[in-house]
């Protein structure tokens, strides 16, 4: 029961962590931090974990694109 409550948490807050970064941040500002300057396995790790905020922009271009 605890273990469910934590892992609802956990997801909750890694959810939250992308929206926020796909709402807040340019695609040139999200290459910038997340892949310049990093070594390659931070440029892994973190593309890996900011996976559903470059999806989330990506969705938002092809709309925006489609729309117009």
């Amino acid at each position: 029961m605890v273990l469910n409550i934590i892992l609802i948490a956990v997801a909750f807050v890694y959810g939250a962590f992308n929206v926020l970064t796909s709402k807040l941040m340019t695609a040139k500002e999200m290459k910038h931090s997340f892949i310049d300057g990093q070594c390659i396995v931070g440029k892994i790790l973190t593309n890996i974990f900011y996976a559903p905020a470059w999806l989330l922009k990506g969705i938002r271009f092809l709309v925006l694109v489609l729309v117009k």
